[in-house]
């Protein structure tokens, strides 16, 4: 793990001569910005500062899917060609070339860059402080404040959510508690990966359980549900107790690690920009996909493009389709107003539309015509009734 005395050291600086890049926040999205501004030979002669208040990484399991060799593929410890649907209703398994569905553990994220990616890069520097605010001090400069000491500089990035986050006008909860667990026997296809298993759901509840088999005999098995509160932790142990005595046949196992975390769900008018001129990253920025929670990829692409326009000079523009924003609206309200409406539209999805396609999809890359035929095999009147309320 990465050096404590390094971080105690940085504590103790007050305050830093102007700098060319200052980036708020040091978490997933931060380090894969520094990922991609390295790629381009001018990094090396910039001096950056990353502010971040913790240095704890929550253990965490990143998962996204993509074509061919991933730039992070040293990154990644497990891959699947196959996903798994499963209902009260029906299962479907499909291959999903031409993707490849992939994890990350968040261990060996944060390992490789706090131990060697920072370390071998010296004009790079990790500030263990809290950021208060951020100001435009005049139009080229912006000033960090911090507790313990003031940082400038031209080009701020930031990851930091701000409190009206919460009070978007639809909000939810994607929360979720898993175990890494061994089993006695080999139960799992570790070909197989599940991405939603609704068949031991609550009542009027939108929880399911996520399934990464890594070997015939290990896996992560997860609770995920969408929800306005947070459960109780009994909730989760219960539902996973439930899960693995009713479809895995009560398997005797042992928990090797556990995890545990919340995404946050919003539907928000989310901007590229701060109120001081900072470039917003991450969920900051409305990387996280409102109606799905992944966020990985998103946010890769944003930090490649961020890179990109950095050394080219070129103006931050926001590109994304407004349409995806409107799609996500309308699912999140009927999760909120029905949960289990919301499992029934994800069953029709999923048993009427090829998974690659839904992937395609989620990832915001279908074209219209291909959307049209998407929601034509899906139920009409649920959507209809949260355009009109």
């Amino acid at each position: 793990m990465y050096k404590a005395c390094f971080f105690l050291l940085l504590e103790c600086m007050l305050e830093t001569e102007n700098v060319d890049i200052i980036i708020c926040g040091g978490g997933c999205s931060s380090m894969l910005l520094l990922f991609h501004l390295q790629q381009y030979p001018a990094f090396n002669s910039l001096k950056i500062v990353v502010i971040e208040k913790e240095l704890k990484p929550q253990p965490k399991t990143w998962c996204f899917w993509h074509k061919g060799n991933h730039p992070l593929q040293h990154l990644i410890t497990s891959s699947w060609n196959n996903i798994q649907f499963g209902s009260k209703q029906f299962i479907t398994t499909q291959a999903i070339n031409p993707y490849t569905y992939s994890s990350i553990k968040g261990e060996d994220f944060f390992d490789y860059f706090l131990d060697q990616f920072i370390p071998q890069h010296s004009n790079i520097t990790i500030i263990k402080d809290e950021v208060i605010q951020i100001e435009k001090t005049s139009p080229q400069l912006s000033k960090v404040i911090c507790k313990n000491g003031n940082y400038s500089s031209n080009t701020v990035y930031s990851s930091i959510i701000g409190k009206e986050f919460q009070a978007a006008p639809i909000f939810l909860w994607q929360h979720f508690k898993g175990w890494h667990i061994k089993t006695e026997d080999s139960i799992f296809d570790e070909h197989i990966m599940t991405i939603m298993d609704f068949s031991c759901s609550l009542p009027n509840s939108f929880d399911f359980v996520y399934i990464l088999p890594y070997s015939k005999n290990e896996a992560l098995i997860e609770i995920t549900a969408f929800s306005t509160q947070i459960w109780e932790e009994t909730d989760y142990l219960n539902q996973l107790n439930a899960f693995i005595s009713n479809k895995l046949d009560g398997a005797a196992y042992q928990i090797c690690a556990t995890e545990q975390g919340k995404i946050p769900m919003a539907y928000f008018n989310h901007s590229t920009l701060g109120k001081a001129g900072e470039t917003l990253i991450g969920t900051a920025s409305g990387k996280i996909k409102a109606s799905s929670g992944y966020g990985f990829e998103k946010m890769r692409i944003e930090a490649a493009i961020l890179a990109s326009n950095y050394f080219s000079k070129k103006p931050l523009k926001n590109n994304a389709p407004k349409r995806f924003k409107f799609y996500d609206k309308l699912l999140l309200k009927i999760i909120l107003e029905n949960p289990e409406e919301a499992v029934g539209i994800f069953g029709k999805l999923f048993k009427k539309i090829p998974i690659p396609q839904i992937l395609k999809f989620l990832y915001e890359e279908t074209s219209l015509y291909e959307e049209a035929l998407i929601f034509k095999k899906l139920p009409a009147i649920p959507f209809i009734k949260r355009i009109f309320n």
